[in-house]
């Protein structure tokens, strides 16, 4: 029952290896590799190629859920982007615990790789060295780090002191003494044994005094030979194993081969000086034991098809986008580089969305059809367009046009052209109808109609169709649709006026009226004709009327305090935050010291605060700022609930008035704490007819604390009754 304990304990690196027989092992299947190809704008994905030997998912597998990063003006923008899966089938490959080109196994065997005490590098890249965990060691992790351990964690200590101890990883520690001794340790002597002088590598008891070879030793007349380390062979099959004088197994691997005899690996010329192969040009590849070659790396070409003399880039025509460069990347590969500012995979490159239009409109006829739509844009919302986004921009191509363009016009035609976001139409047509809103505050439906074209309204003007010609052309900062008409009725005016300020354009405009009364009566020092600059976000006059249900009539009473706090959560001092700034910052800091988030839904509408509420217009210039139209009223968090915390009470109990005669009831009077109902007739002494007024007690108290503190308000008072 000792003899394996023993073995173990006289060479730990024989517990897995006197087993192991090296092995060779292909699995000759589709072994489908994935990745992902880097994140770009959704409406250029599908126009993406993959790298050289992968191919493309059918149906394409395309994640939303990345981003990309683009240049823009003075900024560094992340958008959210799209990426595309891409795939290849490896057909030659090593199962798992094989590896190497010739698939060999795994030291510690295939089935538990390291002997279950590390990770091995495996697979037809790999080279099967075995990465051990912590506490062991060995050129198969069968070994603990401390060769007095034993435990299937290798943290236990070996205590024998006269014998051999059953170490390492399979080991339990147990002794085995030597002749002479005893005890669980082997530290207790058997004089009836030392007196027998028995030879090393042996054994005595005190049950059976006499010398006996440990478990597979041998006798020879007075000696205890250790067994043949050598049979089986613990060496690979290619190499020779031969005995140490310690009575070890050593493995010698043959000529070519090189290896610690357990593994023996083909001498690769790779690896002495690269196989005189040039190594920023070339690779060299391994042909059989002591003969390799030299081949161009990937995007390389060699002169005389002689790789050894060296390669170099080349890169062919209308390989790249015209605006990329070509380059050699530090791998040796060719790859085209957008130029800053641009994204795209270097095949294909993308500006800003001004930049793009540009580029279809040099495209033969299109300029003579876009050159007005181009003076639009770039006169009237260049700065929207180059340096924010995302943005979808309809882009009409006019074939016959006597109008001239402007700045003026240009600047109330191209908001009304531009939708916040990026906004893809399918091919197929999946939805119906959608709604997109302008950055004018325009509502449009697109619809597709019974010809799969897509076609538009603007709600204000629903007697005009538009149709989209054709769709999804991709810029870094968005997309744009090209259609068929422009849009010529601009939206109602707002009086945006540079040389006055925003106190005065407030003052003077009526759909500004509500929100210029809230600020001369909230007791605020008048900042807004200061020199700023100022980013102001107004309520419209019907989102003001919707704070009549007494909440507006109590701020400008008793709750002038949250009144002053409303009014400073409409102004920001940051700046002239134009639309296209709101957007890049995302956040906005107003003079409340509350912080408002920007954000834009599914159909485009820019919203504002915690409860989102949406911008009408935008972009109303003054000389000292911008004004924003909102489509109601930012509350501030810090005010709410606006109303005070205290309720009405009715008690329904009927008390009677003073008596009076009938004839004279206009003069009765009920009673205090009470007011005067409906009257009901009554019977008076001795049986006269009288009326006395039945009256209603009112009691004002304080409601009871709701959830998390805070009181509940009156059903007269806006608010959730309190108990009754």
């Amino acid at each position: 029952g000792h003899w394996p304990l023993f073995l173990a304990a006289l060479c730990p690196s024989l517990q897995i290896l006197l087993v192991a027989q090296v092995q060779s092992r292909h699995c000759d299947v589709k072994t489908k590799l994935v990745m992902h190809i880097p994140c770009t704008m959704c409406s250029a994905i599908k126009r993406r190629m993959c790298p050289p030997g992968w191919l493309r998912e059918i149906p394409e597998k395309i994640s939303q859920d990345c981003r990309y990063e683009v240049q823009l003006g003075d900024s560094l923008m992340s958008m959210s982007g799209c990426s595309m899966e891409c795939w290849k089938s490896v057909v030659k490959a090593c199962c798992p615990g094989f590896w190497g080109s010739q698939c060999y196994e795994c030291p510690g065997g295939a089935e538990t790789p390291c002997n279950g005490h590390g990770t091995c590098l495996d697979g037809i890249d790999g080279n099967g060295t075995c990465m051990c965990q912590e506490n062991f060691t060995g050129f198969a992790c069968q070994d603990c780090q401390d060769p007095d351990r034993f435990g299937p964690n290798c943290q236990s200590v070996c205590s024998c002191i006269h014998g051999i101890c059953s170490r390492g990883p399979l080991g339990d520690g147990s002794c085995l003494c030597f002749a002479g001794y005893t005890g669980p340790h082997c530290d207790q002597e058997l004089p009836v044994c030392q007196a027998l002088n028995c030879p090393q590598n042996s054994q005595c008891s005190a049950e059976a005094p006499a010398c006996h070879c440990l478990p597979g030793h041998t006798q020879q007349g007075r000696e205890c030979r250790a067994p043949n380390p050598c049979q089986p062979s613990p060496c690979s099959p290619l190499a020779q194993c031969s005995v140490s004088p310690t009575g070890q197994a050593q493995c010698r691997c043959p000529k070519d081969y090189y290896g610690d005899g357990t593994v023996c690996l083909p001498h690769d010329p790779c690896t002495i000086n690269y196989g005189g192969c040039p190594r920023n040009s070339t690779v060299c590849v391994y042909l059989r034991s002591g003969k390799a070659s030299c081949q161009c790396k990937p995007g390389l070409v060699s002169i005389n098809h002689n790789a050894s003399a060296g390669c170099f880039a080349y890169c062919f025509p209308h390989s790249c986008d015209r605006s990329a460069t070509c380059q050699v990347t530090p791998d040796g590969k060719t790859s085209c580089v957008c130029r800053e500012g641009e994204v795209g995979d270097g095949r294909a490159c993308y500006g800003h969305l001004l930049h793009e239009i540009q580029k279809v409109s040099q495209l033969g006829v299109v300029f003579l059809r876009l050159r007005v739509t181009l003076a639009m844009l770039d006169q009237g919302c260049r700065e929207i367009l180059t340096t924010s986004g995302p943005f979808t921009v309809l882009v009409p191509s006019l074939s016959s046009v006597s109008r001239t363009m402007n700045a003026s016009i240009a600047r109330q035609l191209c908001k009304q052209h531009i939708i916040a976001g990026q906004h893809i139409l399918e091919e197929l047509g999946t939805r119906q109808t959608r709604r997109w809103w302008t950055l004018d505050g325009q509502e449009i439906t697109v619809t597709l109609n019974h010809f799969m074209k897509y076609t538009y309204k603007y709600k204000d003007h629903p007697q005009q169709t538009f149709t989209i010609q054709k769709a999804n052309y991709p810029a870094a900062n968005g997309i744009f649709h090209l259609v068929t008409a422009l849009q010529w009725q601009p939206p109602p005016e707002l009086p945006e006026d540079p040389k006055r300020t925003i106190g005065q354009i407030l003052a003077s405009t009526e759909a500004f009226s509500r929100f210029e009364t809230i600020l001369e009566n909230c007791g605020l020092p008048s900042i807004l004709d200061g020199p700023g600059p100022f980013t102001v976000f107004v309520p419209s006059n019907e989102a003001v009327d919707m704070l009549r249900d007494g909440r507006l009539i109590y701020l400008f009473t008793a709750g002038l305090s949250k009144l002053q706090e409303l009014v400073k959560y409409h102004i920001s001092s940051q700046g002239q935050l134009t639309i296209e700034k709101l957007i890049s910052k995302g956040r906005v800091l107003t003079v409340a010291n509350q912080v408002l988030a920007v954000n834009i839904s599914e159909e485009g509408r820019i919203l504002l605060g915690p409860e989102g509420v949406p911008l009408r217009r935008v972009d109303v210039l003054a000389a000292n700022g911008v004004i924003h139209m909102l489509e109601g009223v930012l509350l501030p968090p810090t005010i709410l609930p606006i109303l005070p915390k205290h309720c009405n009470e009715e008690q329904h109990k009927i008390v009677a008035g003073s008596c009076v005669d009938c004839q004279a009831l206009n003069t009765s009077t009920c009673p205090p704490n009470s007011m005067k109902l409906v009257s009901v007739p009554r019977q008076g002494p001795q049986g006269h007819p009288v009326r006395l007024p039945p009256c209603v007690r009112v009691r004002r108290r304080c409601c009871e604390a709701g959830p998390g503190g805070s009181a509940l308000l009156s059903p007269t008072e806006g608010g959730n009754a309190g108990p009754r």
